[in-house]
């Protein structure tokens, strides 16, 4: 999905701003938001809406999915010993049933690798029993709810750069550029 040097561009823009943000993952790191590039860098925050676009494009073609609206999207880092433990992405387990979480406008999930430097942080669906290796420029895409439910294993070493981008089919949710 991404070249070599967009993945370059975008592990540099991370580490160029991502301390600028008031937006963590799990793991208390840092996540970098268009709406924090963009206040200092409105060059840079076009561009990576623009690969935002490409992504909703492959995944309405290739997923045969509605017509999409970019919702929300991060650059991430995990660092050794970061993980994710296995959860959808708009619903949560409530007393035995998935219900909405606090971001249930989210229906497609992207998630773009920057790099592949580092050990361990594989994407697992553990209810599908499918394990994806990190590769840079890959796209991963699948539905948001609980038929997707998705991990990341703990990262052994370096640092596991990612693309994170959230579609709805409500133009009403869609963020603002």
């Amino acid at each position: 999905m991404l070249s070599t040097k967009e993945c370059a561009f975008l592990i540099d823009l991370y580490d160029r701003y991502s301390e600028l943000s008031d937006s963590r993952d799990y793991n208390r790191r840092p996540l970098l938001h268009y709406y924090t590039v963009r206040e200092v860098d409105s060059e840079s925050a076009s561009r990576v809406y623009g690969v935002s676009l490409r992504c909703k494009k492959k995944i309405e073609v290739d997923l045969r999915s509605p017509e999409l609206f970019v919702e929300s999207f991060f650059v991430a880092c995990l660092l050794s010993g970061d993980s994710h433990i296995a959860h959808a992405d708009n619903e949560r387990r409530e007393h035995g049933r998935w219900v909405p979480n606090h971001t249930p406008q989210r229906d497609y999930t992207g998630l773009v690798y920057l790099n592949d430097n580092f050990t361990g942080g594989e994407l697992v669906f553990p209810d599908r029993d499918v394990v994806i290796i990190p590769k840079p420029g890959l796209l991963v895409a699948f539905p948001s709810n609980h038929k997707f439910v998705h991990a990341v294993r703990k990262v052994l070493s370096g640092k596991r750069y990612s693309l994170l981008v959230w579609f709805t089919v409500n133009a009403a949710k869609a963020m603002q550029v």
